[in-house]
């Protein structure tokens, strides 16, 4: 009866034997990922060094032929979790803000729900039934891409035959309604900002440049998460050959951590600044704050990276500053612009340059890599379709007499009675 063959990815009986004197080779037969046995062997000043080396060298093998480790039917999904993470780290592919996302969906709903469950138990019932219970359509949502990746890491490595994911109920989600500001709703909301800068009574002041900060997310269109990491030295002045730019290649994730590159290598990209936008970053400049190494436009006190947290909280203040007219009447309510977050300035280019210049300038501002991510997520629709009626017109009923529909006056049967 013949020998069965290896499984993949292992090999067989190992061997010993002194060649000479204070050297040895230490052989086996392994089974590559492309279905071949072929012969390693390593060698040593002893036989139990050659076998060493020779393991070493195995694993080695096993490691770039794809099996960095074993996931089976009995792996656990919160072991399969950290493997699925590490892979995603690893690969370089994704942001720190992305993993952290990932992190925490697996932190907080993914491990708890179902970190003691095998891989071979996950059903589609196990995983359906885990879905519906997260609280939240979006929570829901965002696990089920983290589980999907899981399970399909699962599958590459044998463990189950299909991914149960695919036929899990995927929570639908309420599109929601794209406001942008308008222009008249943007000044009103600088000059909150500017009321709430730097006028408290005790204290540092706060936020002496927040709203040079707001100027920024306005003339740049960039995420707040970009804009806290720009750096003077990506900072490019204006002269007579070139406008004045700004380069965007980094962003503050979560932890208020500089990372080298923002949300997409696609955000990469040098921006244009309009005249006001250089007015701030000059203002900014003006205050020669203190910074670290990084040399960031808009440090803490410290001088490293402002959080987006702490950032996104004086935002929130800012715009409920109610500001008093000189004949005492206030602007408005203070929750007049609670619907506004730092993203809304990002919708309000994105709409603006879509309505002015075209959906591929906006998505070029914003750094998409598809104009349809900006006209579903970030552009307002309009409640006025354009003027189009020099095309209609062309459109109306006209009848071979020359006469419009419905104009009787001018109707030739109206006087011979003969149809038309």
């Amino acid at each position: 009866m013949a020998r069965p063959p290896l499984p993949l990815g292992t090999w067989g009986k190992i061997t010993r034997t002194q060649v000479a004197p204070g050297r040895w080779r230490a052989r086996a037969r392994y089974r590559d990922y492309d279905g071949r046995t072929r012969p390693v062997e390593r060698f040593g000043a002893s036989g139990a060094k050659a076998e060493r080396a020779l393991l070493d060298a195995l694993a080695e093998r096993d490691r770039t032929s794809g099996s960095v480790v074993d996931i089976t039917r009995k792996t656990r999904l919160a072991d399969l979790a950290d493997l699925w993470l590490a892979k995603r780290v690893e690969s370089g592919d994704y942001a720190v803000g992305t993993l952290d996302n990932d992190r925490e969906l697996i932190t907080l709903h993914i491990t708890p729900g179902l970190g003691e469950i095998r891989v071979g138990e996950a059903t589609v019932g196990v995983l359906d039934r885990f879905l519906r219970a997260v609280a939240t359509d979006s929570r829901s949502r965002q696990c089920r891409t983290v589980l999907s990746g899981m399970m399909t890491l699962a599958a590459q490595h044998d463990a189950i035959e299909r991914n149960p994911i695919v036929d899990t109920t995927r929570r639908s989600s309420e599109t929601a309604v794209t406001r942008a500001l308008t222009i008249d709703e943007l000044q009103q909301l600088r000059i909150r900002i500017a009321t709430w800068s730097g006028t408290n009574r005790f204290g540092p002041k706060r936020g002496v440049d927040f709203p040079d900060l707001a100027d920024c997310l306005i003339g740049s269109g960039g995420r707040i998460s970009e804009v806290l990491a720009f750096r003077w030295e990506h900072v490019q002045w204006s002269t007579d050959l070139a406008p004045a730019m700004v380069y965007l290649d980094g962003a503050i994730n979560k932890r208020g951590e500089y990372q080298p590159r923002p949300k997409t290598a696609t955000s990469q990209h040098w921006l244009i600044l309009p005249d006001f936008m250089v007015a701030a970053l000059e203002r900014q400049r003006e205050r020669d704050l203190p910074s670290d190494d990084l040399g960031l436009v808009f440090p803490s006190r410290d001088g490293g990276p402002r959080t987006t947290a702490n950032t996104r909280r004086q935002f929130r203040d800012a715009r409920r500053t109610v500001v008093v007219g000189a004949d005492g009447t206030p602007d408005g309510p203070p929750d007049l612009f609670e619907w506004v977050t730092p993203k809304t300035f990002r919708k309000t280019v994105a709409t603006i340059l879509a309505d002015e210049v075209g959906m591929e300038a906006a998505a070029e501002q914003l750094g998409h890599t598809s104009p349809e991510i900006t006209r579903r997520h970030y552009v307002q629709r309009k409640k006025v379709t354009g003027d189009v009626r020099h095309v209609l017109d062309r459109l109306a009923p006209v009848v071979s007499g020359g006469f419009s529909v419905g104009d009787a006056k001018n109707d030739p049967s109206q006087n011979s009675g003969e149809a038309v």
